[in-house]
C-alpha cells in the first residue's frame, strides 16, 4: 500500500500526506456510518427473527 501511494502521488502530483490524510477521513467515516447502522440492522434482524417464529407457530 505504501508504494501505491507513492506512485498515486508522483503521478498526480499530490502530496502524500493529503493522500494519507484523505484515506484517514473516509475510514473514519466509514467506521461512523457502521456504527449508526448496527442498531438498524439489530432492530430489522429481531423483527425478521419474529415475524419468522410467529409464521412457524401455526
Amino acid at each position: 500500500m505504501e508504494e501505491k501511494l507513492r506512485e498515486l502521488a508522483a503521478k498526480y502530483k499530490i502530496p502524500e500526506k493529503l493522500l494519507r490524510d484523505a484515506i484517514q477521513r473516509e475510514q473514519e467515516k466509514v467506521v461512523l456510518q457502521n456504527r449508526r447502522m448496527a442498531p438498524v440492522l439489530v432492530e430489522m434482524i429481531e423483527r425478521y427473527a419474529d415475524s419468522v417464529t410467529l409464521s412457524t407457530e401455526d
